[in-house]
This record gives C-alpha cells, structure tokens and sequence, in this order.
C-alpha cells in the first residue's frame, strides 16, 4: 500500500479519483485550452481535476481556473450534466 492510501486509511479519508483534468498548472494553460481539454471526454458522473492554488502550479494559474469556469459549467449544463460538491454524490 502506497503512503499516501495509508495515510488516507488511517485519517478516515475517501479517496476521489478525478476522471479527467484540465491541465490548468501548465504555465501556456489558458481558459480555453482548460475547457477544450476537460470536455474532450467529459461524461456524467466523473470528478474534474481543476487547481486553486499556484503552490503546484504556474504562478497565476489559478486565474486560468477563473476565466475556465464559467464556460466549464455552462459546457455542463447544456450537456444535461449536474455539477456539484462531492458531498452530493452520495459518498
């Protein structure tokens, strides 16, 4: 078992695997690159990889995110799809 699983074990954590990502760390990310690569595969019921933080990632990024958003969930919503906080799925 990896560190990180035990230490999710031993803390009581649920461990989420996201299904796709945005690619947003990337210092040439831009909010449309963000949403072309999020909803190449996006389908229901999968957990997006999105940062709000730059302490992994490009500085600035986390801006991308912002820009990316409201067009993510628009994307969403037009596809039949409900966003929410994972607390909503039942876990």
């Amino acid at each position: 078992m990896s560190t990180a699983a035990h230490l999710t074990r031993h803390l009581g954590l649920i461990p989420v695997p996201w299904t796709c990502w945005g690619e947003d760390w990337r210092a040439r990310a831009t909010p449309d690159s963000v949403h072309r690569t999020v909803t190449a595969g996006l389908d229901g019921g999968g957990t997006i990889l999105l940062h709000d933080s730059d302490c992994t990632s490009a500085p600035g990024s986390w801006r991308t995110i912002l820009g990316a958003l409201p067009r993510l969930l628009d994307t969403c919503e037009q596809s039949g799809l409900r966003v929410g906080p994972l607390r909503d799925r039942g876990m």
